[in-house]
């Protein structure tokens, strides 16, 4: 039986921990899973998460907890639990309950059943999404653009409820960045990924962490950490203003040559404007050529990474 790393980041939160443990617990005695479940604490100095943590290691064999010095957020946490897991498959999930313990073994079932798959996310239906309308909204609008800035492939829906192999879970953790988002992560890694559908429960205890603010900057980190399109556009904006400015100063020239033009001086004030305007763009889009060049070495993978 393969041992499965269940990975939950942790921010104040204390009762939906006990109940997670129990049914981690349970689920692993009836359907003969081999589980090993890291916590990571990353509300270091609230002290309800901290006792329940301590208990709950004490309480179960396999429960292991790891806590960061101070807050470093879902993203840096999840990776951390696990660079630190042992598990032939890695499972991520919440710890507010929203993501239902009872389709764990959906997700262990659809990764070990083919063995192409690298990576599977579990993803609710949007109608039954316990979401406020807003947080639905916000995230409906930002699964758009990943889809247009990240080159995932085509219709896979990204999720915090998901399950890797042991081989991807190494593979991001030693090729993450300063600010990284996980799904992202492993859409650089690799194309083989699917989706599942799952049940979405209500939040039973704490409030959402994630406010329309968070949602931005996390939207934002994917655009600007995994995708070069940004510098892509500017760059041919720059082009295209250079060629532009180019044609005018040709139909500038024409007319005073062939036509006349009744102001002193404007043929070579609009000239001089519109060369260096244009000669600027053109400098803005070989400097982003640069950065694309800088963040893909950034981004490079070990080339042992690339091989399955």
């Amino acid at each position: 039986m393969s041992l499965i790393s269940i990975i939950i980041p942790v921010y104040k939160s204390s009762e939906s921990l006990k109940i997670i443990a129990s049914e981690l617990s349970k689920m692993e005695t009836e359907l003969g899973y081999s589980f090993e479940i890291i916590f990571v604490n990353d509300s270091p100095f609230f002290l309800e998460t901290k006792k329940m943590l301590d208990y709950l290691e004490q309480e179960y064999v396999n429960i292991k907890t790891i806590a960061f010095r101070k807050n470093q957020g879902q993203h840096i946490a999840t990776l951390a639990g696990i660079n630190r897991s042992n598990g032939d498959y890695v499972i991520t999930m919440d710890d507010d309950l929203q993501h239902p313990i009872n389709e764990i073994p959906k997700l262990i079932n659809a990764i070990t059943s083919n063995v192409v798959i690298e990576g599977v996310f579990a993803v609710p239906n949007y109608l039954e999404r316990k979401h406020s309308l807003w947080r639905s909204f916000g995230s409906y609008v930002f699964k758009k653009i990943d889809v247009i800035f990240l080159d995932k492939p085509k219709g896979l829906v990204l999720s915090s409820f998901r399950i890797m192999s042991r081989d991807l879970g190494k593979s991001i953790t030693k090729n993450y960045n300063a600010m990284p988002a996980v799904s992202s992560l492993m859409v650089n890694a690799t194309s083989n990924l699917k989706n599942i559908k799952v049940d979405h429960e209500n939040r039973m205890f704490e409030s959402t962490n994630y406010n329309l603010s968070k949602l931005i900057t996390l939207s934002l980190n994917g655009i600007l950490y995994y995708s070069s399109l940004p510098l892509r556009i500017l760059g041919f904006i720059g082009i295209i203003g250079f060629l532009g400015s180019m044609i005018f100063i040709f139909s500038i020239v024409f007319r005073k040559l062939l036509i006349g033009i009744d102001y002193p001086g404007y043929a070579s004030t609009v000239s001089l404007i519109s060369f260096f305007g244009g000669l600027n763009l053109l400098a803005f889009g070989i400097i982003g050529e640069y950065l694309i060049r800088i963040i893909k070495e950034q981004q490079k993978t070990e080339l042992e990474d690339l091989i399955k």
